[in-house]
């Protein structure tokens, strides 16, 4: 899942340089933003969520550009580069989550220093937890005038005021010193209170000292109840749908839409195309759209029935993005084939960039798609295969998985080579119930036997 940066959230310096609106618009974009940093909505989408007043947005985007946070792409998309993807081995504190407070009619009303006082404590420390620190550090001051904890408070009242308003709106809890009362948007006489602790009365403020271990400490936190499990923006909610609005603009072209879809067909979906991502990165993701834009050109029929069985997902992985995948492999043997003789270091390059498509097939590919794709390489590329598999472990691997492929077939039907391979081109060797007496009742076998083996499959697919 793609997730705001805390590192880049930690920026105070450039969060400065932003404006109201900008600042603003960095989450919305970020819960839009794709697993390749693609961000998946168009000027119309920002309109619509109200951030801001419509002819304020290009300003505002044009400013996240100029400092570089986002930037436009060859296809004319934004990408985002405050993004980060949460993994399950990564458990250092690297990314702060979407939550719902973000599209809050409150949030989008916060001013300038507040947002900047907002992203500060999130990304300080784990939501909800406790961020401690001298209330005159907060404000431009004597005590701290050559180091500045947060240079955006001018004075203690302007401090004071925009910590108010923000414990007042729900978005922060505080506790004073060392009590343990906390205190948050229910609690009266709050600005009494904050003033009483600071020593402050009336227009005068008790002298400041230089000492720290005078200094006040406060400690503040994002309220628990904005920060619990249920309060992350799920990618699944319909108003972001963050790896999947390209499936859903798409389809929408065609006329489908996911709307009428539960949370278990959207995550089949998503988990495909994850998975896609995990092994090519964004390789893979521009083969899984590209794979989305066919499947609608030609079977947006069958979108419906394949949503509703839970089998959409796999039918993009198995028929419209591993034949691409198998066709990048064929093209990186047809460059080692043309400059083996010029250019030797061509083969070690292709075997390593060969290796997360064949380990992918291997995983997500379909016996027959092994055995067909077995075979092409031998009929066109026999020296240049027999090399990667002699050379290479995860293509020793797989010459291996086909061999047993064949082997299992022989011992369980009684079937040769090339018979084994008809099955696959008849997309039979996957099918769960299939007995050598139907196999041999088939009347076009024998006819087209001798017509599979002169078939040349590369020459096939390629044309």
């Amino acid at each position: 899942m793609t997730m705001l940066s805390r590192e880049m959230l930690k920026q105070q310096r450039i969060l400065k340089s932003l404006s109201s609106v900008s600042l603003r618009l960095i989450p919305f974009l970020a819960a839009n933003t794709d697993l390749d940093k693609r961000i998946n909505i168009m000027l119309e989408h920002i309109k619509a969520a109200n951030i801001m007043t419509p002819r304020l947005i290009k300003e505002a985007l044009g400013k996240l550009e100029k400092i570089q946070w986002i930037y436009r792409g060859k296809d004319g998309y934004l990408y985002s580069n405050f993004n980060t993807i949460s993994t399950a081995d990564n458990h250092n504190f690297h990314y702060i989550n979407l939550y719902k407070f973000f599209q809050s009619d409150e949030f989008k009303k916060l001013y300038k220093r507040q947002l900047q006082f907002l992203f500060y404590i999130l990304s300080a420390k784990l939501p909800g937890h406790e961020h401690s620190l001298a209330i005159e550090h907060l404000y431009q001051n004597r005590t701290n005038a050559k180091d500045v904890k947060l240079d955006f408070f001018i004075s203690f009242e302007d401090m004071i005021s925009n910590l108010l308003d923000l414990i007042n709106k729900g978005f922060f809890e505080v506790r004073l010193a060392a009590s343990k009362e906390i205190l948050n948007k229910n609690t009266k006489n709050l600005k009494e209170r904050l003033y009483t602790f600071a020593e402050k009365t009336g227009k005068r403020k008790k002298r400041m000292s230089q000492n720290e271990v005078k200094h006040h400490i406060i400690h503040i936190r994002i309220a628990k109840d904005l920060v619990t499990k249920d309060q992350i923006c799920d990618i699944y909610d319909m108003t972001r749908l963050a790896t999947l609005q390209d499936l859903k603009s798409i389809a929408k072209d065609f006329g489908c839409s996911l709307d009428s879809f539960d949370v278990k067909a959207l995550e089949k979906v998503h988990m495909v195309k994850a998975k896609i991502y995990r092994e090519f990165g964004d390789v893979g993701i521009q083969l899984y759209r590209e794979g989305l834009k066919d499947f609608f050109k030609n079977r947006s029929h069958a979108f419906q029935n394949l949503m509703e069985n839970g089998d959409f997902g796999n039918t993009i992985k198995n028929f419209y993005v591993i034949p691409r995948i198998e066709q990048r492999l064929k093209s990186l043997f047809e460059q080692v084939k043309n400059d083996y003789f010029t250019k030797s270091l061509n083969f070690k390059h292709a075997i390593k960039d060969s290796k997360p498509f064949i380990s992918y097939i291997m995983e997500e590919s379909y016996n027959d798609n092994l055995i067909i794709l077995d075979r092409e390489l031998e009929v066109a590329y026999s020296f240049i295969y027999n090399q990667f598999t002699q050379v290479d472990k995860i293509w020793y691997e797989f010459k291996e998985k086909v061999e047993k492929i064949y082997k299992d077939e022989a011992e369980a039907h009684g079937n040769d080579r090339n018979k084994v391979f008809y099955l696959a081109i008849q997309r039979q060797l996957n099918q769960k119930e299939r007995t050598i007496s139907e196999i041999k009742r088939d009347s076009n076998y024998k006819r087209e036997r001798r017509e599979k083996l002169l078939y040349n499959p590369y020459v096939a697919i390629t044309e």
